[in-house]
């Protein structure tokens, strides 16, 4: 990467692929930056960048890719595949510029040193978040459950209609609306949005769904007798 491209990346600002820093934050906290955009879509981590995007630089990257090694190694599981460069912008400075792809062995972990306690971050827009129960779910391969057939039942049904009227739905509005435990709706909304049935968006306060293309032209759904 060239010292222009990386400044046309800064000018796109912080974002769901985009994180700056001006220098590293505590250990834990900037393994769960890490493993946020790893557990979600991928994306660059810049160090040496404030975050109005000002290049300000480190003085020594090889200490900051110490730091954070270390940070990864001791918060992190399982292991994060990174790829890092480090780009000169003055004679003294220089931005590390790291890049985290989407992990194919998600999930991530990042666990507390001090109660062990594990948890797994996503990325939303331009911050890290706890991952919800579903998105959890859907971060875990399951060869099994892809392309198959699915019967679409009482309250699958029930579901396709609330969402071609409301055009979104969150598992605690449909619990609601189907009068059902939140754990049913939530395993029934996991198992569609495998199926292509369902698109699962992270968000902020409640994650939800939106119609997949397998309602569209899906030879996988089977209507249930």
């Amino acid at each position: 990467m060239t010292k222009t491209h990386l400044e046309r990346i800064v000018a796109e600002g912080e974002g769901l692929l985009l994180e700056f820093k001006h220098r590293l934050p505590d250990s834990e906290r900037i393994a769960r930056e890490v493993t946020a955009l790893a557990n979600t879509s991928g994306g660059y981590l810049l160090i040496g960048v404030t975050d109005n995007g000002n290049l300000s630089g480190v003085k020594d990257p090889e200490e900051e890719m110490y730091a954070l090694n270390h940070a990864l190694a001791e918060h992190c599981t399982p292991e994060i595949g990174l790829r890092s460069e480090y780009i000169k912008i003055s004679r003294t400075r220089t931005v590390v510029v790291i890049r985290i792809p989407v992990s194919e062995v998600r999930p991530h972990y990042v666990q507390d040193l001090s109660t062990r306690q594990r948890s797994i971050f996503v990325r939303y827009q331009d911050m890290c978040i706890a991952a919800s129960r579903e998105a959890q779910k859907l971060m875990r391969r399951r060869p099994d459950t892809e392309n198959v057939l699915i019967q679409l039942g009482e309250k699958e049904r029930l579901l396709l209609k609330f969402l071609e009227e409301k055009g979104r739905v969150t598992v605690s509005r449909f619990a609601r609306y189907a009068n059902i435990h939140p754990g049913r709706a939530s395993r029934m909304m996991v198992r569609m949005t495998r199926a292509g049935v369902l698109v699962h968006h992270i968000d902020l306060h409640e994650d939800y769904f939106t119609a997949g293309k397998a309602l569209q032209s899906a030879p996988q759904i089977s209507p249930h007798p």
